[in-house]
């Protein structure tokens, strides 16, 4: 049975008053950047970002790429339009796309990104190919680092009658299972960071290696 996935995030942590949850943003948004000085990308090369929500890590994206093209996509239309309001930049652009089939021909971009989105997905290691199959090199992609991800909801009283599952995740993994999983395409684990409550994984094409 098909799984209707919410648009954007379900919880707005990005943007949480919480000092814990800032606290915790902060060392999420430290270590992708740390991954992502690990991939280098040319100065007019451009960067795809899958699943982007309401534009958060997008605007993370531009931050560490001020001259870059970043394209950006989700599957629906209200929270693509509410990323080009809060995150308008000539440099950005968003659409409304498909992981399964991503509008790009081979290899388009220098270096594809999807946080918090494959955990959403019915069939993972085919949303994984089809970032592999646009990417010129490398993958960054981020996910919740299961079971702590749902033991700290429960901790914080969120889910609890499903165990502290988001709602809207169907995947879960921890370090040894995701890897398994990179294993089943053409991509290669090069780093991960464990970044609480997440993993952090930069990939990179095997026929690049």
């Amino acid at each position: 049975m098909s799984v209707v996935q919410p648009e954007g995030n379900y919880y707005d942590k990005y943007n949480s008053g919480n000092p814990i949850e800032r606290k915790l943003m902060n060392g999420f948004f430290s270590s992708a950047a740390e991954l992502l000085r690990l991939a280098p990308v040319g100065k007019d090369a451009s960067i795809l970002e899958a699943g982007c929500g309401e534009g958060n890590f997008t605007a993370f994206l531009r931050k560490c790429y001020p001259s870059n093209r970043i394209d950006a996509f989700d599957i629906g239309e209200t929270v693509v339009e509410s990323a080009r309001i809060s995150h308008k930049s000539e440099n950005i652009r968003f659409s409304v796309g498909d992981i399964y089939a991503i509008n790009a021909s081979d290899s388009a971009y220098e270096l594809v990104c999807a946080s918090e989105v494959l955990e959403h997905t019915e069939e993972p290691v085919r949303a994984l190919s089809e970032l592999e199959r646009v990417s010129g090199r490398f993958v960054l992609v981020t996910v919740p680092n299961e079971p702590l991800w749902r033991i700290l909801n429960m901790c914080r009283g969120a889910y609890l009658k499903d165990f502290g599952n988001t709602p809207g995740h169907i995947q879960h993994w921890n370090k040894r299972k995701f890897s398994q999983m990179v294993k089943k395409t053409g991509l290669k684990v090069v780093k991960v960071r464990k970044s609480l409550p997440w993993l952090q994984f930069l990939l990179e094409k095997r026929s690049c290696s």
